[in-house]
């Protein structure tokens, strides 16, 4: 019986230590590359958000005026970029705060909210039982972009709609 021979053993099994650290460095640029990329979108996202939150609450406002049988406010504060719902018109000093105040996201602001109702320009639209609101825009900006979404509401049907 021939004695058992011993064969060689592979030259290169495996991955150096050089390749496995080239291999993550490239991947942890990637990965950072990506980051400021998703920065910007969930921000982006962030401000779509607002504009469909208050599209929301706009036409929510309007269904309760009609199915309550009483004028709902939707009151803005540009300031410090908040807004409420209430029960009554937005001029009248005895309306009734029902919800709110809502605060959006620190990067998103609201610019500029300027409807027209009975007593003027204000900062407020009214919704009233027959279902007509107080027509005008509300502006939605973000830090760091020129995007702005308008909400607009019609008067005579009271629409809302956002662009």
């Amino acid at each position: 019986m021939p004695p058992p021979t011993r064969r060689p053993a592979a030259a290169a099994a495996g991955y150096t230590l050089v390749e496995v650290m080239t291999t993550i460095g490239i991947a942890g640029v990637l990965m950072a590359i990506s980051v400021g990329g998703w920065t910007q979108y969930a921000q982006a996202k962030s401000q779509e958000g607002a504009a469909q939150e208050i599209q929301s609450v706009l036409r929510q406002a309007q269904q309760r005026a009609v199915t309550e049988g009483s004028s709902m406010c939707v009151q803005f504060d540009t300031a410090v970029d908040t807004f409420a719902l209430y029960r009554r018109p937005c001029d009248d000093s005895a309306r009734v705060l029902l919800e709110g105040p809502f605060d959006i996201d620190s990067r998103v602001h609201l610019a500029e909210a300027d409807f027209t109702g009975a007593s003027g320009s204000g900062a407020g639209v009214t919704f009233t039982p027959r279902g007509t609101a107080s027509p005008g825009t509300l502006r939605i900006t973000r830090e760091g972009t020129d995007r702005v979404y308008v909400v607009s509401v019609e008067g005579l049907t009271g629409r809302v709609s956002t662009s």
